[in-house]
């Protein structure tokens, strides 16, 4: 009987220790995005304000890091917008002043890098486009858009290292790729080429259909990222994200004036996420964070990282008020969830993190909607079910 009694207390002494490896066995990876600054048009000097740099990263950073002390991180997406870039400022050229930017970017992640966290990204429109001396009009506004090869060559000077895996199609430049880590399949896409702009090429759909369809048969957990959203939620950003583009339309008719609908080729990418049971795609651009849940995929916006946060469509702050991406309708009518618009409307800084234990899948979200000077302001915003029960 004794020995019996000192078997159950050894059992109970090591209880915690059993809880804490299982707590071990998850898998968690952060969505961070948009760390570009707001003042790519004022500063004379590559140099100048943080180098292009937003202020926010240094903050999620440090929080990100106190994440992983207590509950390690294995991978860190960053779907875009590294930097401010698309000015020459005092350099001879636009790519010359990104290498100066990009080196700030990697030096303020470096920690996370040294922690032992992986660290993949993709191109957003800041990091790939030259507004010197490429203008194209587009109705009453002058369209900004034209990616500078010279702009991926620094890319990948910098951050070359932050890609592997599966290489997409030849035309996306080495920045659409896929890879597994344990059970996941992760699948980075860039929509900003010499050739496309916040798209997907047909060339890339195919590529895209076909790396689905292998991790699909392989039995493995799948993700998608980019920097556009496929359901914008902020009015700032509609007519260059997914739904919405062509530089050479007239653009009258929208509000604001630019873009065309491009709605179906939106949900032509969708249906083939749906078809092969993506878990979640993650996206950027908006300057804030977003939460939908689509048909069954979950519509991530992790673009928390800007120096200035956008409006939400139809908060008391959105000026624009484009209702025509959702057929008169604020809000996306296609969502089941639909955050933050179904508590407060408010815009945050921040990122998200999933964690996949066993069958159970959740997203959580971190931010403030105050400026964050310090990592203790970033407080759990809200916590998803992406699948399984509690």
């Amino acid at each position: 009987m004794r020995s019996l009694c000192w078997l159950f207390i050894v059992f109970v002494a090591l209880l915690p220790v059993a809880n804490g490896a299982l707590a071990q066995d998850a898998f968690r990876f952060a969505v961070v995005s948009d760390s570009l600054a707001g003042n790519e048009w004022k500063t004379e000097k590559c140099t100048d304000e943080n180098s292009g740099v937003g202020t926010i990263l240094p903050v999620m950073v440090q929080h990100l890091l106190g994440i992983h002390k207590s509950r390690p991180v294995s991978l860190i997406l960053y779907p875009g917008d590294l930097i401010a870039g698309r000015r020459n400022r005092d350099k001879a050229t636009v790519a010359e002043c990104n290498l100066v930017q990009l080196q700030r970017w990697r030096e303020i992640v470096s920690p996370l890098v040294d922690a032992g966290i992986p660290i993949r990204i993709t191109v957003g429109n800041h990091d790939a486009e030259s507004t010197v001396p490429h203008r194209v009009r587009c109705g009453q506004h002058n369209w900004l858009y034209m990616p500078d090869m010279a702009n991926f060559e620094a890319l990948v000077k910098v951050c070359g290292d932050m890609r592997e895996g599966v290489q997409g199609p030849a035309s996306d430049l080495g920045w659409t790729y896929s890879f597994d880590m344990g059970s996941m399949h992760f699948i980075m896409l860039n929509a900003f080429t010499m050739f496309e702009n916040n798209s997907f090429s047909n060339e890339t759909i195919k590529w895209l259909i076909d790396d689905l369809e292998k991790a699909q048969t392989d039995g493995r957990t799948i993700f998608v990222a980019s920097h556009t959203p496929a359901f914008p939620g902020g009015t700032d950003r509609i007519w260059s994200s997914l739904p919405f583009y062509d530089p050479t339309y007239n653009c009258e008719g929208y509000q604001p004036p630019r873009g065309i609908d491009r709605r179906n080729q939106r949900d032509r990418f969708w249906n083939i996420l749906k078809q092969h049971k993506v878990v979640a795609y993650f996206a950027g651009h908006d300057h804030n964070l977003q939460v939908q849940q689509v048909e069954g995929v979950w519509h991530v916006i992790a673009g928390g990282l800007s120096e200035e946060l956008d409006p939400l469509n139809g908060a008391k702050q959105d000026k624009n008020s484009n209702r025509i991406l959702y057929d008169g309708e604020w809000q996306n009518p296609r969502a089941l969830e639909l955050w933050p618009w179904m508590d407060d409307q408010k815009s945050y800084w921040g990122y998200v993190l999933a964690t996949i234990q066993a069958e159970r899948m959740t997203l959580e979200v971190y931010g403030t909607n105050t400026r964050p000077q310090a990592p203790d302001e970033i407080k759990l915003l809200k916590t998803f079910e992406l699948r399984g029960k509690r």
